[in-house]
């Protein structure tokens, strides 16, 4: 086995073993949703608006408050697990490039007339180069998957906050344009 594919299959056995736990996370949180129980808003008595208005704000989920701030806590601490992803993904990818840089200081450039141009490492910068940019890579990938999922997190942890001052201060006032007055 050459070191190219030994380094591909430790590449390849890094990542697997870094995406797992988040695939098993997402995983959780989808059967996490699927068990969620909401009840609809009952249907209002107050009339449709017409067709040529557009209504902006979502139908109302009528949830007990304390489920919210369950839900609120929950989303907090994923979007919190997500944030030390995303940092510890930056780390990597910092090592990765100090790494590398490092590894390429070790080599040179031989020009050659004849032969088509090469660089010319010792040990360490053999090491170095492919290790640092092993490194760099999977740190990039994690950090824009990482970046992302943060991302999502927030807003739903901002979406939840929404429905718990809804639920705190109820509808808000707003102008029915069919009985021409303030309605909640």
């Amino acid at each position: 086995m050459n070191r190219a594919t030994s380094t591909s299959i430790a590449v390849a056995t890094w990542l697997a073993w870094v995406a797992a736990p988040v695939l098993a996370q997402q995983t959780t949180e989808q059967a996490t949703q699927q068990t969620t129980q909401t009840v609809e808003a009952p249907p209002s008595s107050e009339p449709a608006p017409p067709g040529g208005i557009i209504t902006t704000a979502p139908p109302m989920r009528y949830v007990s408050p304390g489920y919210l701030e369950y839900e609120l806590e929950d989303a907090r601490e994923r979007s919190r697990r997500t944030r030390v992803a995303l940092i510890a993904t930056s780390a990597v990818f910092g090592v990765g490039i100090i790494l590398a840089g490092v590894g390429a200081s070790q080599c040179q450039w031989v020009d050659r007339a004849r032969e088509p141009d090469e660089y010319l490492c010792n040990n360490a910068g053999d090491v170095l180069v492919p290790l640092g940019g092993s490194f760099a890579l999977a740190g990039a990938i994690g950090m824009i998957t990482s970046g992302a999922m943060l991302g999502v997190r927030n807003r739903n942890e901002r979406e939840i906050e929404r429905d718990i001052r809804r639920s705190y201060y109820g509808r808000r006032l707003r102008w029915d344009v069919d009985s021409g007055r303030f309605v909640f």
